[in-house]
């Protein structure tokens, strides 16, 4: 298993996608899950208690709130993080029984900051940062027109500095490049894993 993880537009999306379509991988994108998971009632209805002012669990309504400040974030993480991962779970079992993939990814931004790391490193799987200037993500971020400038700023500043994520990465990718350069560094990133399983 490999998580891909780094901030608001730094290219998980794109490197997944590639994962998906150049080296047979399922990936599960936890923001997507989460999303799914938010239609259920028994979640709902907890999100809704946990917070007086929304009135839905819709992405548009919802932002407004959670991205307000850290604590927000905490509260909502900490009723979507147990359901996402109970759903990862189970879907990692059933990917593993149908055996049609060769790699299972999981496309996650807060999978450091959210203590996650500790499993990937005691069950032998990887992680996998991207990196990119703050300028060049909130380009990014801006050029997909869904979010301000104010929107992106405000879940930047919620999110851990790359530097600060370093240290619990097996692989950084700094993703500045060209897609072919993205291309590039997954498959060296590949290899190397594959060699490092060989030796273990």
């Amino acid at each position: 298993m490999i998580g891909i993880t780094g901030g608001i537009a730094s290219g998980k999306s794109t490197a997944s996608h590639i994962f998906q379509h150049d080296h047979n991988a399922y990936v599960f994108d936890a923001d997507k899950e989460a999303k799914l998971l938010l239609l259920k009632k028994e979640i709902s209805d907890k999100v809704l208690q946990t917070f007086p002012e929304l009135h839905s669990t819709e992405p548009s309504s919802m932002s407004k709130v959670v991205f307000k400040n850290k604590d927000n974030q905490k509260k909502l993480n900490s009723i979507l993080h147990p359901a996402v991962n109970n759903e990862l779970l189970n879907r990692i079992e059933k990917i593993g029984n149908e055996n049609m993939h060769s790699l299972f990814i999981v496309d996650a931004a807060l999978i450091i900051e959210g203590g996650s790391f500790k499993y990937y490193h005691e069950s032998g799987a990887y992680i996998i940062l991207l990196t990119s200037p703050e300028s060049t993500r909130i380009e990014r971020a801006l050029s997909r027109g869904n979010l301000s400038e104010e929107s992106i700023n405000a879940r930047m500043s919620l999110q851990w500095k790359d530097d600060q994520k370093k240290e619990y990465a097996d692989y950084i990718i700094e993703n500045s490049g060209t897609l072919d350069q993205l291309k590039s560094s997954i498959t060296f990133i590949l290899k190397e894993i594959k060699e490092n399983e060989k030796h273990n």
